[in-house]
């Protein structure tokens, strides 16, 4: 590099304008981004929860419990409630393929998890409780059950 190139280089300014705006813009995009997706989230609790069987097309509702009126409907093929108290419900989904997911709706806490089962993997078991809407659904890929909050499947068992 030639000397009159060296000291044309250090004779402009590190940033130009248009350089701290587009770093600017990047900056702000970020943190909005932050703020809808850490902030923005329905934290309202769980309305109603529904066990699905099968994927994509072949899916159907076999069960369906909403909080508010403590009303539970499900398919007896399907679904085998194990006990039944004040504070929490429990079922069994009884997979095509012959395995089971023992499912707790705790009513206490507005709350539902999947307590055991016997597939190998055993994902169900150790995802998180659904506590709000915005909750991640259960999912049991061996047996071909979702356990979701209403909010998000929006179907009912007919």
């Amino acid at each position: 590099m030639s000397l009159k190139k060296v000291e044309q280089v250090r004779a402009e300014k590190g940033f130009k304008v248009w350089d701290l705006v587009v770093y600017a813009a990047v900056i702000i995009l970020i943190v909005v981004l932050f703020v809808v997706f850490v902030f923005a989230r329905d934290a309202s609790p769980v309305d109603v929860i529904t066990v699905s069987a099968g994927f994509a097309g072949e899916q159907r509702t076999v069960c369906t419990y909403t909080f508010a009126t403590r009303s539970l409907v499900y398919d007896e093929s399907a679904i085998t409630v194990n006990s039944r108290t004040e504070d929490a419900i429990e079922l069994t989904f009884h997979a095509e393929n012959g395995g089971h997911n023992v499912i707790l709706i705790d009513i206490a806490n507005a709350s539902v998890s999947v307590t055991s089962a016997d597939c190998p993997s055993l994902d169900c078991v150790h995802t998180p409780a659904i506590t709000s809407n915005s909750s991640l659904p259960i999912i049991c890929s061996n047996h071909h059950m979702i356990v979701q909050t209403d909010y998000i499947s929006g179907s009912v068992i007919q």
